[in-house]
Protein backbone atom coordinates (compact mmCIF):
# COMPACT_ATOMS: atom_id res chain seq x y z
CA UNK A 1 0.00 0.00 0.00
CA UNK A 2 1.02 3.46 -0.01
CA UNK A 3 2.93 5.35 2.51
CA UNK A 4 -0.25 6.00 4.03
CA UNK A 5 -1.14 9.58 5.94
CA UNK A 6 0.22 11.47 3.37
CA UNK A 7 -3.19 12.83 1.60
CA UNK A 8 -0.96 14.32 -1.38
CA UNK A 9 -3.00 14.82 -4.39
CA UNK A 10 -4.29 17.65 -6.27
CA UNK A 11 -6.52 20.45 -5.33
CA UNK A 12 -10.30 20.98 -6.19
CA UNK A 13 -9.20 23.95 -8.39
CA UNK A 14 -6.27 22.33 -10.04
CA UNK A 15 -8.15 19.23 -10.75
CA UNK A 16 -10.94 21.57 -12.48
CA UNK A 17 -8.58 23.03 -14.65
CA UNK A 18 -6.68 20.12 -15.65
CA UNK A 19 -9.79 17.97 -16.18
CA UNK A 20 -12.01 20.56 -18.05
CA UNK A 21 -14.60 18.92 -16.28
CA UNK A 22 -17.44 20.21 -18.18
CA UNK A 23 -16.51 19.24 -21.05
CA UNK A 24 -15.71 15.61 -19.91
CA UNK A 25 -18.12 13.18 -21.90
CA UNK A 26 -19.54 10.17 -20.18
CA UNK A 27 -18.70 6.71 -21.62
CA UNK A 28 -21.57 5.87 -24.05
CA UNK A 29 -23.79 3.01 -25.04
CA UNK A 30 -25.71 0.94 -21.90
CA UNK A 31 -23.60 -2.08 -20.66
CA UNK A 32 -25.73 -4.62 -18.93
CA UNK A 33 -24.06 -7.20 -16.79
CA UNK A 34 -26.06 -10.36 -18.32
CA UNK A 35 -23.66 -12.89 -17.96
CA UNK A 36 -21.46 -14.68 -20.47
CA UNK A 37 -24.11 -13.02 -23.21
CA UNK A 38 -21.42 -11.17 -24.79
CA UNK A 39 -17.25 -12.06 -26.20
CA UNK A 40 -15.83 -11.87 -23.09
CA UNK A 41 -13.08 -9.58 -24.83
CA UNK A 42 -15.76 -7.12 -25.78
CA UNK A 43 -16.95 -6.48 -21.90
CA UNK A 44 -14.30 -5.24 -19.13
CA UNK A 45 -13.44 -2.27 -17.08
CA UNK A 46 -10.55 -0.43 -16.35
CA UNK A 47 -9.48 -0.50 -12.66
CA UNK A 48 -6.62 1.59 -11.14
CA UNK A 49 -4.91 0.56 -8.10
CA UNK A 50 -2.51 2.72 -6.28
CA UNK A 51 -1.17 -0.50 -4.79
CA UNK A 52 1.89 -1.50 -6.29
CA UNK A 53 3.08 -4.79 -4.28
CA UNK A 54 3.84 -7.86 -5.47
CA UNK A 55 1.66 -9.74 -2.89
CA UNK A 56 -1.18 -7.67 -3.87
CA UNK A 57 -0.90 -8.37 -7.27
CA UNK A 58 -0.86 -11.46 -7.30
CA UNK A 59 -3.77 -11.37 -5.15
CA UNK A 60 -5.58 -8.82 -7.75
CA UNK A 61 -4.81 -11.44 -10.48
CA UNK A 62 -6.42 -14.61 -8.67
CA UNK A 63 -9.65 -12.43 -7.93
CA UNK A 64 -9.76 -11.06 -11.43
CA UNK A 65 -9.72 -14.23 -12.87
CA UNK A 66 -12.18 -15.45 -10.72
CA UNK A 67 -14.25 -12.28 -11.78
CA UNK A 68 -13.96 -12.77 -15.22
CA UNK A 69 -14.97 -16.62 -15.25
CA UNK A 70 -17.84 -16.07 -12.83
CA UNK A 71 -19.12 -13.07 -15.40
CA UNK A 72 -16.89 -12.91 -18.62
CA UNK A 73 -15.87 -9.43 -17.86
CA UNK A 74 -12.50 -8.93 -17.85
CA UNK A 75 -10.39 -6.19 -15.30
CA UNK A 76 -7.82 -4.29 -17.22
CA UNK A 77 -5.43 -3.28 -14.06
CA UNK A 78 -3.02 0.17 -13.91
CA UNK A 79 -0.85 0.15 -11.14
CA UNK A 80 0.71 3.99 -11.31
CA UNK A 81 2.06 4.27 -8.27
CA UNK A 82 1.59 6.89 -4.88
CA UNK A 83 2.66 9.94 -7.01
CA UNK A 84 1.26 9.80 -10.21
CA UNK A 85 -2.61 8.06 -9.71
CA UNK A 86 -3.71 11.42 -8.86
CA UNK A 87 -3.05 12.80 -12.13
CA UNK A 88 -3.30 9.37 -13.96
CA UNK A 89 -7.46 9.26 -12.75
CA UNK A 90 -7.76 13.12 -13.95
CA UNK A 91 -5.96 12.43 -17.27
CA UNK A 92 -8.81 9.39 -18.12
CA UNK A 93 -11.41 11.51 -16.87
CA UNK A 94 -10.41 15.06 -18.86
CA UNK A 95 -10.12 12.16 -21.68
CA UNK A 96 -14.22 11.39 -21.42
CA UNK A 97 -12.84 7.37 -20.79
CA UNK A 98 -12.16 7.45 -16.64
CA UNK A 99 -11.65 4.44 -15.23
CA UNK A 100 -14.03 2.27 -13.71
CA UNK A 101 -12.90 1.89 -10.41
CA UNK A 102 -9.67 3.57 -8.76
CA UNK A 103 -8.30 1.97 -5.14
CA UNK A 104 -6.97 5.22 -3.06
CA UNK A 105 -7.19 6.95 -0.55
CA UNK A 106 -10.41 8.47 0.32
CA UNK A 107 -8.69 11.75 1.05
CA UNK A 108 -7.57 12.20 -2.43
CA UNK A 109 -10.98 10.99 -4.00
CA UNK A 110 -12.69 13.88 -2.30
CA UNK A 111 -12.00 16.46 -4.68
CA UNK A 112 -12.64 14.09 -7.22
CA UNK A 113 -16.26 13.14 -5.90
CA UNK A 114 -16.76 17.13 -5.06
CA UNK A 115 -16.49 17.70 -8.68
CA UNK A 116 -19.41 15.19 -8.88
CA UNK A 117 -17.42 12.59 -10.73
CA UNK A 118 -17.75 9.86 -8.42
CA UNK A 119 -20.96 7.60 -8.22
CA UNK A 120 -23.25 6.82 -5.68
CA UNK A 121 -21.91 3.42 -4.09
CA UNK A 122 -24.35 3.59 -0.51
CA UNK A 123 -25.99 0.20 -1.52
CA UNK A 124 -22.56 -1.76 -1.97
CA UNK A 125 -21.43 0.58 1.02
CA UNK A 126 -24.60 -1.12 2.75
CA UNK A 127 -24.69 -4.70 1.28
CA UNK A 128 -20.98 -4.97 2.77
CA UNK A 129 -21.83 -4.50 6.42
CA UNK A 130 -19.67 -3.59 9.24
CA UNK A 131 -18.64 -0.27 7.96
CA UNK A 132 -18.37 2.22 10.76
CA UNK A 133 -19.77 5.59 10.33
CA UNK A 134 -16.23 7.30 10.61
CA UNK A 135 -15.27 5.50 7.34
CA UNK A 136 -17.87 6.85 5.43
CA UNK A 137 -17.15 9.76 2.78
CA UNK A 138 -21.02 11.03 2.00
CA UNK A 139 -20.75 13.83 -0.31
CA UNK A 140 -24.04 15.36 -1.44
CA UNK A 141 -25.88 13.12 0.98
CA UNK A 142 -24.67 9.46 -0.39
CA UNK A 143 -21.32 7.75 -0.27
CA UNK A 144 -18.71 8.14 -2.79
CA UNK A 145 -16.63 5.38 -1.16
CA UNK A 146 -16.55 1.82 -0.34
CA UNK A 147 -14.08 1.19 2.10
CA UNK A 148 -12.32 -1.46 2.21
CA UNK A 149 -9.29 -0.43 4.70
CA UNK A 150 -7.48 1.37 7.29
CA UNK A 151 -4.43 2.99 8.69
CA UNK A 152 -4.08 4.47 11.96
CA UNK A 153 -1.55 7.17 13.09
CA UNK A 154 0.40 5.83 15.83
CA UNK A 155 3.90 5.50 17.74
CA UNK A 156 7.05 3.47 17.20
CA UNK A 157 9.51 2.23 20.06
CA UNK A 158 12.21 0.18 21.40
CA UNK A 159 10.97 -1.79 24.00
CA UNK A 160 14.44 -3.42 25.11
CA UNK A 161 15.77 0.66 25.65
CA UNK A 162 13.02 1.28 27.35
CA UNK A 163 13.47 -1.43 29.98
CA UNK A 164 17.34 -0.70 30.14
CA UNK A 165 16.29 2.93 31.48
CA UNK A 166 13.35 1.89 33.32
CA UNK A 167 10.49 3.72 30.66
CA UNK A 168 7.09 3.05 30.07
CA UNK A 169 5.05 3.90 27.02
CA UNK A 170 4.14 7.71 27.49
CA UNK A 171 0.77 8.83 27.73
CA UNK A 172 0.98 12.49 27.53
CA UNK A 173 2.96 15.04 26.28
CA UNK A 174 5.48 15.70 29.56
CA UNK A 175 5.99 12.16 30.21
CA UNK A 176 7.11 11.29 25.97
CA UNK A 177 9.47 14.58 26.22
CA UNK A 178 11.34 12.68 29.40
CA UNK A 179 11.65 9.65 27.35
CA UNK A 180 12.86 11.23 24.43
CA UNK A 181 15.34 12.95 26.46
CA UNK A 182 16.66 10.39 28.44
CA UNK A 183 17.33 8.40 25.24
CA UNK A 184 18.59 10.52 23.12
CA UNK A 185 22.60 10.28 22.58
CA UNK A 186 23.84 12.11 19.26
CA UNK A 187 25.04 11.17 17.09
CA UNK A 188 24.82 7.63 17.49
CA UNK A 189 21.34 7.47 18.55
CA UNK A 190 18.34 10.38 18.86
CA UNK A 191 15.56 9.94 21.40
CA UNK A 192 12.81 10.79 18.45
CA UNK A 193 12.17 11.83 15.14
CA UNK A 194 10.47 15.10 14.11
CA UNK A 195 10.25 15.76 10.28
CA UNK A 196 10.47 19.52 9.48
CA UNK A 197 10.30 19.49 5.51
CA UNK A 198 6.89 20.85 3.53
CA UNK A 199 6.16 17.07 2.65
CA UNK A 200 3.48 14.75 4.21
CA UNK A 201 5.14 13.05 6.80
CA UNK A 202 5.49 16.27 9.05
CA UNK A 203 2.12 17.54 7.70
CA UNK A 204 0.58 14.35 9.55
CA UNK A 205 2.50 14.63 12.26
CA UNK A 206 1.50 17.80 13.08
CA UNK A 207 -2.02 16.99 12.01
CA UNK A 208 -1.73 14.12 14.58
CA UNK A 209 -0.16 16.71 17.28
CA UNK A 210 -3.29 19.01 16.42
CA UNK A 211 -5.67 16.56 17.68
CA UNK A 212 -4.08 15.54 20.66
CA UNK A 213 -4.73 19.01 21.83
CA UNK A 214 -7.81 19.54 19.82
CA UNK A 215 -6.68 21.95 17.42
CA UNK A 216 -8.78 22.82 14.43
CA UNK A 217 -8.34 24.06 11.22
CA UNK A 218 -11.84 25.13 10.94
CA UNK A 219 -14.88 25.95 12.91
CA UNK A 220 -18.51 24.82 11.73
CA UNK A 221 -21.22 27.16 11.25
CA UNK A 222 -24.17 24.76 12.29
CA UNK A 223 -26.73 27.41 11.23
CA UNK A 224 -25.42 28.29 7.97
CA UNK A 225 -23.66 24.82 7.67
CA UNK A 226 -20.63 26.47 6.23
CA UNK A 227 -16.83 26.10 7.64
CA UNK A 228 -14.90 28.90 7.82
CA UNK A 229 -10.89 29.52 8.75
CA UNK A 230 -10.67 28.66 12.87
CA UNK A 231 -6.72 28.18 13.02
CA UNK A 232 -5.75 31.87 14.26
CA UNK A 233 -8.87 32.27 16.42
CA UNK A 234 -9.17 32.60 20.27
CA UNK A 235 -8.50 29.88 22.46
CA UNK A 236 -7.99 27.60 19.02
CA UNK A 237 -4.83 29.47 17.93
CA UNK A 238 -3.45 29.32 21.80
CA UNK A 239 -3.40 25.54 21.43
CA UNK A 240 -2.18 25.70 18.25
CA UNK A 241 1.02 27.58 19.41
CA UNK A 242 1.56 25.56 22.06
CA UNK A 243 1.56 22.48 19.71
CA UNK A 244 4.29 24.25 17.24
CA UNK A 245 6.00 25.08 20.49
CA UNK A 246 5.96 21.30 22.23
CA UNK A 247 7.65 19.56 18.66
CA UNK A 248 10.51 22.12 18.17
CA UNK A 249 10.95 21.18 21.94
CA UNK A 250 10.83 17.29 20.35
CA UNK A 251 13.05 18.73 17.58
CA UNK A 252 15.87 19.09 19.95
CA UNK A 253 16.21 15.26 20.30
CA UNK A 254 15.84 14.78 16.85
CA UNK A 255 18.32 14.43 13.88
CA UNK A 256 17.44 17.70 12.04
CA UNK A 257 15.24 15.75 9.79
CA UNK A 258 14.90 18.92 7.36
CA UNK A 259 14.32 16.72 3.56
CA UNK A 260 12.56 13.85 5.60
CA UNK A 261 9.70 11.94 4.93
CA UNK A 262 7.99 8.60 4.70
CA UNK A 263 10.96 6.67 3.58
CA UNK A 264 13.64 8.60 6.20
CA UNK A 265 11.00 7.69 9.00
CA UNK A 266 11.39 3.83 8.09
CA UNK A 267 15.03 3.71 7.32
CA UNK A 268 15.91 5.98 10.31
CA UNK A 269 14.62 3.77 12.65
CA UNK A 270 15.37 0.46 11.35
CA UNK A 271 19.22 1.81 11.20
CA UNK A 272 19.10 2.50 14.90
CA UNK A 273 19.10 5.96 14.53
CA UNK A 274 16.36 7.08 16.95
CA UNK A 275 14.56 5.19 19.79
CA UNK A 276 11.41 6.01 19.08
CA UNK A 277 10.05 7.22 15.65
CA UNK A 278 5.70 7.19 14.50
CA UNK A 279 4.15 6.24 11.12
CA UNK A 280 0.59 5.78 9.66
CA UNK A 281 0.45 2.06 10.03
CA UNK A 282 2.84 -0.88 10.30
CA UNK A 283 4.63 -0.73 7.27
CA UNK A 284 7.65 0.19 9.49
CA UNK A 285 7.58 -2.71 11.62
CA UNK A 286 7.17 -4.47 8.26
CA UNK A 287 10.51 -2.56 7.06
CA UNK A 288 11.59 -3.62 10.14
CA UNK A 289 11.27 -7.56 9.82
CA UNK A 290 13.11 -7.20 6.30
CA UNK A 291 16.12 -5.20 7.12
CA UNK A 292 16.71 -5.41 10.52
CA UNK A 293 15.48 -8.74 11.73
CA UNK A 294 17.58 -7.82 15.18
CA UNK A 295 14.95 -5.67 16.69
CA UNK A 296 12.25 -6.97 15.22
CA UNK A 297 10.94 -8.46 18.38
CA UNK A 298 11.68 -4.90 20.67
CA UNK A 299 9.88 -2.87 18.05
CA UNK A 300 6.40 -1.73 19.99
CA UNK A 301 3.10 -0.07 18.86
CA UNK A 302 1.93 2.44 21.05
CA UNK A 303 -0.61 5.41 20.67
CA UNK A 304 0.66 8.67 20.00
CA UNK A 305 0.79 11.01 23.72
CA UNK A 306 -2.42 12.77 24.46
CA UNK A 307 -2.89 16.07 25.71
CA UNK A 308 -6.60 17.12 25.38
CA UNK A 309 -7.79 14.33 23.37
CA UNK A 310 -6.98 10.68 22.46
CA UNK A 311 -7.69 11.12 18.72
CA UNK A 312 -5.94 10.65 15.88
CA UNK A 313 -5.21 11.19 12.03
CA UNK A 314 -6.94 8.11 10.37
CA UNK A 315 -6.28 7.33 6.40
CA UNK A 316 -9.18 5.40 4.54
CA UNK A 317 -8.53 3.39 1.45
CA UNK A 318 -11.13 2.11 -0.51
CA UNK A 319 -12.86 1.95 -3.84
CA UNK A 320 -14.34 4.81 -6.22
CA UNK A 321 -16.68 4.73 -9.25
CA UNK A 322 -16.81 7.18 -11.19
CA UNK A 323 -20.33 8.13 -12.58
CA UNK A 324 -19.52 8.06 -16.38
CA UNK A 325 -17.83 4.52 -16.48
CA UNK A 326 -19.20 1.06 -16.23
CA UNK A 327 -21.36 1.68 -12.92
CA UNK A 328 -23.14 -1.77 -12.39
CA UNK A 329 -20.36 -3.72 -13.58
CA UNK A 330 -17.68 -1.44 -11.18
CA UNK A 331 -20.09 -2.49 -8.00
CA UNK A 332 -20.55 -5.99 -9.35
CA UNK A 333 -16.75 -6.33 -8.83
CA UNK A 334 -16.58 -4.44 -5.99
CA UNK A 335 -19.20 -6.86 -4.37
CA UNK A 336 -17.26 -9.83 -5.77
CA UNK A 337 -13.73 -8.43 -4.23
CA UNK A 338 -15.01 -7.92 -0.81
CA UNK A 339 -16.31 -11.04 -0.65
CA UNK A 340 -13.56 -13.27 -2.13
CA UNK A 341 -12.14 -15.31 -0.20
CA UNK A 342 -8.48 -14.11 -1.04
CA UNK A 343 -10.24 -10.17 0.03
CA UNK A 344 -7.89 -11.48 3.71
CA UNK A 345 -4.91 -12.12 1.45
CA UNK A 346 -4.67 -8.91 -0.12
CA UNK A 347 -4.87 -7.67 3.62
CA UNK A 348 -2.10 -9.92 4.67
CA UNK A 349 0.20 -7.63 1.60
CA UNK A 350 1.35 -5.78 4.21
CA UNK A 351 0.54 -7.64 7.28
CA UNK A 352 -0.87 -5.68 10.05
CA UNK A 353 -0.33 -2.23 8.15
CA UNK A 354 -3.29 -2.51 5.59
CA UNK A 355 -6.39 -3.10 8.10
CA UNK A 356 -9.76 -3.55 7.17
CA UNK A 357 -12.51 -1.67 7.73
CA UNK A 358 -14.41 -4.26 9.92
CA UNK A 359 -13.47 -4.70 13.42
CA UNK A 360 -15.27 -7.75 12.90
CA UNK A 361 -12.48 -8.76 10.29
CA UNK A 362 -9.49 -7.85 12.39
CA UNK A 363 -10.79 -9.72 15.42
CA UNK A 364 -11.89 -13.08 12.77
CA UNK A 365 -10.15 -15.76 12.99
CA UNK A 366 -9.27 -15.86 9.64
CA UNK A 367 -7.21 -12.83 9.26
CA UNK A 368 -5.33 -13.02 12.53
CA UNK A 369 -4.26 -16.47 10.57
CA UNK A 370 -1.08 -15.25 9.25
CA UNK A 371 2.77 -16.01 10.57
CA UNK A 372 3.84 -12.46 10.73
CA UNK A 373 0.27 -11.48 13.05
CA UNK A 374 0.71 -14.59 15.31
CA UNK A 375 4.11 -13.13 15.73
CA UNK A 376 3.17 -9.72 16.59
CA UNK A 377 -0.25 -10.18 18.44
CA UNK A 378 0.40 -7.45 20.59
CA UNK A 379 0.02 -4.94 17.70
CA UNK A 380 -3.56 -6.72 16.54
CA UNK A 381 -4.37 -6.36 20.36
CA UNK A 382 -3.02 -2.63 20.23
CA UNK A 383 -4.94 -1.58 16.86
CA UNK A 384 -7.74 -3.26 18.71
CA UNK A 385 -7.46 -1.18 21.91
CA UNK A 386 -7.85 2.22 20.07
CA UNK A 387 -10.23 1.22 17.27
CA UNK A 388 -13.11 4.29 16.61
CA UNK A 389 -10.83 6.97 18.01
CA UNK A 390 -9.49 7.54 14.66
CA UNK A 391 -10.71 10.76 12.91
CA UNK A 392 -10.28 11.22 9.01
CA UNK A 393 -9.44 14.57 8.23
CA UNK A 394 -12.72 15.82 6.52
CA UNK A 395 -14.69 14.95 9.73
CA UNK A 396 -12.33 16.39 12.15
CA UNK A 397 -13.80 20.45 11.92
CA UNK A 398 -17.24 19.30 12.37
CA UNK A 399 -20.53 16.72 11.90
CA UNK A 400 -20.56 17.08 8.51
CA UNK A 401 -18.04 16.54 5.31
CA UNK A 402 -15.67 19.49 5.21
CA UNK A 403 -14.89 20.36 1.56
CA UNK A 404 -12.11 22.91 2.50
CA UNK A 405 -9.85 20.53 4.05
CA UNK A 406 -7.89 20.13 0.45
CA UNK A 407 -6.41 23.78 0.83
CA UNK A 408 -4.36 22.81 3.64
CA UNK A 409 -3.53 19.38 3.21
CA UNK A 410 -2.74 19.18 -0.91
CA UNK A 411 -0.17 21.84 0.06
CA UNK A 412 1.27 19.80 3.16
CA UNK A 413 0.28 23.22 5.45
CA UNK A 414 1.33 21.20 8.40
CA UNK A 415 4.49 20.43 6.63
CA UNK A 416 5.52 23.98 5.98
CA UNK A 417 4.65 24.81 9.91
CA UNK A 418 7.07 22.68 11.34
CA UNK A 419 9.82 23.99 8.80
CA UNK A 420 9.46 27.48 9.79
CA UNK A 421 9.32 26.80 13.34
CA UNK A 422 12.16 23.75 13.86
CA UNK A 423 14.58 24.96 11.01
CA UNK A 424 13.85 29.14 10.37
CA UNK A 425 13.17 29.68 14.05
CA UNK A 426 10.38 31.73 13.22
CA UNK A 427 7.88 32.28 16.12
CA UNK A 428 4.77 29.80 16.65
CA UNK A 429 2.40 32.18 16.97
CA UNK A 430 3.65 34.23 13.85
CA UNK A 431 3.34 30.73 12.03
CA UNK A 432 -0.25 30.22 12.53
CA UNK A 433 -1.19 33.72 11.30
CA UNK A 434 0.27 32.77 8.04
CA UNK A 435 -0.75 29.52 7.82
CA UNK A 436 -4.47 30.77 8.53
CA UNK A 437 -4.02 33.65 5.85
CA UNK A 438 -2.86 31.09 3.48
CA UNK A 439 -5.91 29.39 3.53
CA UNK A 440 -8.20 32.36 3.54
CA UNK A 441 -5.87 33.50 0.33
CA UNK A 442 -6.70 30.28 -1.52
CA UNK A 443 -10.43 29.80 -0.22
CA UNK A 444 -10.71 33.56 -2.22
CA UNK A 445 -8.93 32.36 -5.23
CA UNK A 446 -11.26 29.41 -5.27
CA UNK A 447 -14.67 30.93 -4.73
Amino acid sequence: MKQKGDPRGISRRDFVKFCGIAGTAAMTGPQLLIRNAFAKEDKQIVFISEESSPKAIKVYEKINADFFNETGIKVVMEYPGFKNIAKRVATLIASGNPADIVWYGAGQAMDVALEGQLADVGDVVKGVGGIPDNLRMVVDGADRSIPTSQQFTYCWYRSDLYEKNGLSPAKTWEEYLNIVKTLNDPPKMYGCIVPSAELGASHILLETAFRTNDVHWFDFDSGTKKYTVGLDQGDNKKRAVETLDYMHELHKYSPEASTYNWAELMSTFVSEKVANSYYVGARLLDRVMANNARIAEVTKPTAFPARLTNKYYLSIQGFHINKNADVDAAKQYCQFFLGHPDYIKWLHAVPLHIIPASRDILRSAKYQDNPVIQKHMDVLNFLDSVWGEGVPGYYWDGPELNPLTGLYQNANLGGWMLAMRNIKKLNSSEIVDQAAGKIRKKMKEKA
